[in-house]
């Protein structure tokens, strides 16, 4: 069976095609933020960069955005898209990557969480590059059932990624001291926003 890095690779040429964002519904889910000028973001999954000019609209010229993918080719396409001096491109598994803790004002999992396996541990090691205080984003411009749907019929490599029940979610944020402020799960988006509490 195909690997999920390969299946990732192989599509990358073809992404923004092949998957469809709604850039009205991604506005819509960056607004909920409320990103300040200045913010420091870690975009996890960035694929082939979706999310960074929105990501830079908000937090201008002195914000910082990580974007971390493990596929070489959507990091290579993301790079070729986005020519912004305060981006800093990581082809990397996020959960393994050397990033410095309690820095990132936000960590964005943009239509990503489906594909980390073991989802309460991700959230553990993702959550330690937050700050106090930020904010750990999970969305989806899709319902729940729609990702896991598409996802079990196009190819085996993905077949498995599924994106949890929000009471699931819900559970690991505050089993990991996360407190759950924003909870969208409907027909057409889906989106938990945890604030990261003091230890």
């Amino acid at each position: 069976m195909i690997a999920q890095k390969q299946f990732f690779n192989s599509m990358a040429h073809r992404w923004d095609v092949f998957c469809h964002h709604d850039l009205e519904k991604i506005n819509y889910i960056l607004n909920l933020l409320n990103i300040q000028e200045g913010a420091k973001i870690l975009d996890v999954g960035t694929g082939t960069g979706i999310l960074i000019p929105y990501l830079i609209d908000r937090a201008g010229e002195r914000g910082e955005i990580t974007a971390v993918d493990f596929s070489e080719k959507m990091i290579e396409i993301a790079q070729q898209k986005n020519k912004y001096d305060n981006v800093t491109f990581i082809c990397e598994d996020v959960l393994e990557v050397d990033l410095p803790n309690n820095y990132y004002d936000f960590t964005i999992c943009y239509s990503v969480f489906p594909h980390l396996r073991k989802k309460k541990s991700a959230i553990r090691t993702i959550g330690t590059y937050l700050k106090d205080g930020g904010r750990f984003v999970i969305c989806h411009s899709q319902s729940r059932e729609k990702i896991n749907s598409v996802h079990k019929r196009v190819s085996g490599a993905v077949a498995d990624d599924y994106l949890p029940e929000m009471s699931a979610i819900n559970e690991y944020f505050k089993e990991l001291n996360f407190k759950p402020i924003i909870e969208i799960d409907n027909d057409e988006l889906f989106v938990i926003v945890a604030k990261k509490m003091p230890c």
